[in-house]
């Protein structure tokens, strides 16, 4: 019996002596642009847009590469989807492969995990201190307010002595 560890070099090893593993119909196009006779070629239904997927992805609904919307990969004129079942190796060698992905993508579901948690306290942090930030304005333009009443008291008043003094000098 081999663990995951054991599972994971044997996946490895099978990559390097096939290059692409099969499951990743989509991203092999994008690896290799070239169009190989094997390769279904269609176009979106959506879009237009020119489409190449490997034999194995006929009957599936991937999305596509131009627009985004699902679209169903047609099968070839003769051919059976009985005759994309996969051998045992090729079935285990997939079964290793999304091992591995789903391992890397609780991964990065655990970082990106932390990372919002930490995002959420600081933004906690800051709306506190935005807070205490419009509190304190507040604080400011009253006491703005004040001084500005108090400046105008004051004014009043010394218009209202100049006013006297000017009526004492003229008695």
């Amino acid at each position: 019996m081999t663990n995951d560890t054991d599972d994971a070099k044997l996946l490895e090893k099978e990559m390097d002596n096939e290059g692409v593993l099969t499951s990743d119909l989509q991203s092999e196009e994008s690896e290799n642009d070239e169009i190989r006779p094997t390769d279904i070629v269609f176009d979106c239904p959506h879009c237009g847009h020119n489409l190449a997927i490997d034999y194995r992805g006929a009957g599936l609904q991937i999305n596509c590469v131009a627009c985004g919307r699902p679209t169903l990969v047609p099968i070839p004129d003769g051919m059976k989807i009985d005759d994309l079942d996969l051998s045992p190796g090729e079935l285990l060698t997939q079964l290793f492969q999304t091992r591995r992905m789903m391992l890397k993508n609780e991964q990065r579901i655990a970082e990106l995990e932390e990372t919002l948690a930490s995002v959420k306290i600081r933004r906690t942090e800051l709306e506190k201190a935005r807070m205490t930030t419009l509190h304190r304005c507040a604080e400011l333009v009253g006491m703005c307010q004040s001084g500005l009443k108090l400046q105008g008291d004051m004014a009043n008043t010394l218009n209202r002595m100049i006013a006297l003094i000017a009526e004492e000098q003229q008695r």
